[in-house]
């Protein structure tokens, strides 16, 4: 076997579809499909259960996926330490987070345990942090509504319900309470594709039978509180999300009380990595 052939599976597995880990290693399909192929025959293993487009691991499958984990993590640790140390640091803990609010409690505890680990946060989407933990990019993850997954441990930390964002002068923002049903015909504001937020809100409504057109979508939960300062529609977010803002109302939605869990995710493959396991630890005394 060749390392060409371990990272084009890696994406493979990772991705679950040729086409995706293509697009990502930059590279033609056909060239992802041939080192497959030539890594199965070559092992006499097969790796995947196939159905059209969507490639799943087996168990043979999830065992190397382990494997070729821990060696792209080690490829990542080496060039660490061969890069020039940075001033008084020694090691290094890259952190997707899906919002701010869970994440920084958990970075603030593990920071005064480990002042020699310096820590970077990336902040996407759920699905974006999602994406950057399968594909290495972060070590461990902090998001709400990830898939279910053999390759991830994970670790709930924070229930959050969910409120309605809106505008002071707005007629609903004395309201105590709202249902989704009773905002389906007010002026919207959505999130984009990929926010969980939004994934839930989305749900609802077409679990409801409802087709509700947004007034505007936006990209980000900031981008979402501006507008709603503006008056340019109602928004939603998770409480824990909108502490402190005191230029809208939030309100809570009926009935998703409690509706979120905020989680602390890892491969199964790095959770006794020493500064995941710490991080875990972390989150663990805060839940």
């Amino acid at each position: 076997m060749s390392y060409a052939q371990l990272r084009a599976f890696h994406a493979v597995a990772a991705e679950g579809s040729v086409q995706k880990a293509a697009a990502k290693l930059n590279v033609t399909q056909p060239a992802i499909s041939l080192h497959i192929k030539r890594l199965e025959t070559e092992s006499g293993t097969s790796l995947f259960r196939r159905s059209g487009h969507r490639w799943d691991l087996n168990a043979e499958g999830q065992a190397l996926f382990e494997a070729t984990s821990r060696m792209l993590r080690a490829e990542r640790d080496a060039m660490a330490i061969l890069r020039p140390a940075v001033g008084k640091y020694r090691g290094s803990l890259v952190i997707g987070a899906d919002g701010p609010h869970v994440a920084i409690d958990i970075v603030q505890a593990f920071c005064k345990r480990r002042p020699d680990i310096r820590v970077e946060v990336t902040m996407d989407n759920a699905a974006g942090t999602w994406a950057a933990l399968l594909d290495l990019k972060v070590d461990v993850a902090v998001l709400a509504g990830a898939p279910e997954s053999s390759k991830v441990l994970r670790h709930p930390v924070a229930e959050q319900s969910l409120v309605a964002l809106v505008p002071a002068d707005h007629a609903l923002a004395s309201a105590d309470q709202v249902s989704l049903a009773s905002l389906a015909t007010e002026k919207l504001i959505f999130r984009e594709r990929g926010s969980s937020t939004q994934a839930r809100v989305s749900a609802y409504f077409q679990r409801e039978s409802m087709t509700v057109a947004p007034a505007l979508t936006l990209g980000s939960r900031e981008a979402v509180f501006t507008a709603v300062v503006r008056g340019l529609g109602i928004g939603f977010a998770y409480d824990r999300e909108v502490s402190g803002q005191e230029q809208f109302r939030t309100i809570p939605v009926s009935g998703f009380e409690n509706a979120n869990v905020d989680e602390v995710i890892c491969l199964t493959s790095s959770r006794n990595t020493p500064t995941v396991a710490e991080f875990l630890r972390c989150a663990a005394d805060i839940a």
